[in-house]
């Protein structure tokens, strides 16, 4: 017999990384301030996922603007790309990624990638995202798991 779910109480483990400090947040274990492209910060990842294992890398980081657009979006595709290299130790096969970038001349090789990588990939635009802002999402579902990838 399968006991009754309670449906109040939290499911799931949700970890957040920053830059900054961020407030305490129930429900939410944080890294902060930590750097997601450091190696240390990656192994702290690895050490606090339960089973070392996430079913959605959601990410909304940008780097701090320089009112250059087009330096502004290759770091900011730089950072995207710079996650997807840590799907194969950190994402489940069939997880989901999901980024924030900027509209621009390298949002085809990230898409690529994405598809490479995930049985379905699309773009959206969020209603709250200004009309005038060049701000998608890439959403990648159903992770493929890269071929060769050997946890360590």
């Amino acid at each position: 017999m399968i006991p009754p779910v309670d449906l109040s109480s939290p499911v799931g483990f949700v970890l957040g990384v920053d830059l900054l400090h961020i407030f305490p947040l129930e429900g939410a274990t944080f890294l902060c301030p930590a750097d997601v492209t450091d190696p240390r910060t990656s192994q702290r990842i690895l050490e606090l996922l339960p089973g070392g294992r996430a079913d959605v890398i959601l990410s909304d980081m940008a780097p701090n603007a320089t009112g250059v657009r087009d330096l502004d979006h290759d770091r900011l595709i730089s950072l995207c790309l710079s996650l997807l290299g840590m799907t194969p130790d950190i994402l489940h096969p069939g997880g989901t990624f999901l980024c924030k970038t900027w509209a621009g001349s390298q949002s085809r090789q990230l898409q690529r990638r994405l598809t490479e990588e995930f049985q379905s990939v699309r773009i959206i635009k969020p209603e709250a995202s200004r009309k005038e802002s060049s701000e998608v999402y890439f959403l990648a579902t159903q992770y493929r798991g890269r071929k060769g990838a050997v946890r360590q």
